[in-house]
């Protein structure tokens, strides 16, 4: 008995391009097709799965508030990564299943409880 692999959305898609490489306003239907007009551009664009819901986009999708959201998104990445540290550890998996179990259950996240573990380790 064979299996096969399906993508998680057989569907094409429709790519809405708002702003790209010489182009405005489009819906394309490969990311083939797609990544040629927007990749290594300031592209504005998404993808949607009904026609419908691409044109209603590239209607309403104001692209230098896009482009200014863009921006500030990078600008805070950037600042994150000159500011804070990753800290990576493997833990064994029912150990971290019951940490993930706690921190649900009083509504943190993994991330506020170990930091707040290590600034009181640390103090």
């Amino acid at each position: 008995m064979g299996y096969k692999f399906m993508s998680k959305n057989k569907r094409k898609k429709y790519y809405a391009i708002k702003e790209g490489k010489g182009v405005k306003n489009i819906i394309v239907r490969s990311w083939a097709e797609c990544a040629k007009l927007v990749l290594g551009y300031n592209s504005v664009y998404k993808s949607f799965l009904t026609e419908e819901e691409a044109l209603s986009y590239l209607n309403k999708v104001d692209v230098e508030k896009v482009k200014d959201q863009t921006k500030k998104g990078i600008e805070r990445k950037k600042i994150r990564k000159e500011t804070t540290r990753s800290l990576n550890v493997r833990l064994d998996k029912k150990l971290y299943d019951e940490f993930v179990s706690k921190c649900n259950k009083i509504g943190l996240s993994k991330e506020q409880i170990i930091t707040s573990m290590i600034k009181e380790w640390i103090e």
